[in-house]
């Protein structure tokens, strides 16, 4: 490997490897929500199997995954479409048009994703990657600022609650995702029946409440704020030079574990909507604690990247990084498949110890799946679907 991280063709290898770490702690995250247990009554939760080990995972839970994933995976598309601008900048008419078009199948993606699972991140990504078409000509200079402003947006509602006093009210907490309008009980009698009608309609207030969730959480301007940071880092050579500096991953580490140490000593939820002043100051502190160390992350994996056995200890990362749409969709089917009722029926019957071996199990046999696929085909099936969409034509995905 040369000194940039860059192959000769131009491709910037260590965002393959970046992207593939980003699909394992999405899992992470996501098999929470497709086995049930965020949906565990808490006077039930006890009986699980080795509970003693919950509040242990928990606390990994928070520590290294929950938001420091979905902010990589976010930066990285906008870092994408950095890559592509960069080619095309001279040239922008056919290229912002098969942009756009692929922006459109990619919402369908979604929808269709959406559907079949309300924890869906593609369609709001499709929708705000417009957005980012729109700010492709904005000075180099000016993006990080902006994307800063766009990760600080959601204190703007936060602070209006707070002046006056109008903070909804809050549903008592029965377990980890608490609806105020159905009870986790029948959440779970839904996805746990054979019944794919049941499973479909709570499935839709399930998406209903996420997207009203999207206010008080602010996911909307953060994840529009990821893009344009994604853009920025792209357009700035960051992925080149700065990410091997050692320098930087000092800053981010230090930093952002003491702002996440601050969050979680003060039981900072950035979900729920300010109750003062200071709590709306602590929400700052915990987003700027997962920008931070989520930029670690990232500096963290260039470090063993850029070591001469790296490259080839983080290839099956690096594979799964090539497959991440193929990925991302085949961990739903796989997660509905196992635990819902109209699949193996496991929902609500494994703690978090075991989640979290299934879930490496799951990844494992995903890289398998990406190097025996990768070694006969250019892309993965639901990336060269999608390319053939967007070109409008069939193309072969065969290699030589």
């Amino acid at each position: 490997m040369n000194n940039t991280g860059a192959t000769p063709q131009g491709r910037i290898e260590i965002i393959d490897a970046i992207r593939g770490m980003a699909v394992l702690g999405i899992l992470f995250a996501n098999i929470r929500s497709w086995s049930g247990y965020r949906f565990i009554a808490f006077t039930d939760i006890a009986s699980l199997p080795a509970y003693e080990l919950d509040a242990l995972f928990n606390h990994l839970h928070y520590w290294l995954v929950d938001g420091k994933f979905y902010a990589i995976f976010s930066m990285l598309f906008g870092a994408g479409f950095g890559i592509q601008y960069l080619k095309n900048q001279h040239n922008q008419p056919p290229f912002l048009s098969k942009y756009r078009r692929r922006l459109g199948f990619l919402l369908l993606f979604g929808l269709a994703h959406a559907l079949l699972w309300s924890g869906d991140i593609l369609t709001l990504y499709a929708l705000l990657a417009f957005v980012l078409v729109l700010l492709r000509n904005t000075p180099c200079e000016r993006l990080l600022p902006l994307a800063l402003a766009l990760l600080c947006c959601f204190a703007l509602p936060h602070a209006w609650v707070v002046f006056t006093a109008s903070q909804p009210p809050q549903p008592e907490a029965v377990a980890h995702m608490t609806y105020p309008d159905m009870s986790p009980q029948t959440i779970s009698a839904a996805f746990g029946s054979s019944d794919w009608g049941e499973v479909f309609v709570v499935n839709l207030h399930n998406l209903y409440w996420r997207w009203l969730d999207f206010f008080p959480n602010g996911r909307i301007s953060r994840v529009l704020g990821f893009f344009v940071l994604g853009f920025y880092l792209s357009r700035s050579g960051y992925f080149l030079t700065r990410i091997y500096d050692l320098r930087y991953l000092a800053c981010y580490l230090g930093l952002g574990l003491a702002a996440t140490a601050t969050a979680r000593l003060t039981g900072t939820n950035i979900s729920d909507w300010s109750a003062s002043g200071s709590d709306l100051l602590l929400k700052l502190v915990a987003v700027t604690g997962q920008v931070l160390l989520a930029l670690a992350y990232m500096s963290l994996l260039a470090q063993v990247f850029r070591r001469s056995r790296g490259k080839a200890l983080l290839y099956p990362l690096t594979l799964i990084g090539r497959m991440a749409f193929t990925s991302y969709l085949g961990q739903t089917l796989i997660g509905i498949a196992i635990f819902y009722g109209v699949g193996l029926g496991y929902w609500a019957t494994m703690g978090l110890a075991q989640l979290w071996l299934l879930a490496l199990a799951i990844y494992a046999a995903q890289v398998v799946m990406a190097l025996a696929w990768l070694r006969r085909y250019k892309q993965g099936p639901v990336e060269w679907f999608w390319g053939c969409l967007t070109a409008g034509q069939f193309r072969s995905n065969l290699k030589g």
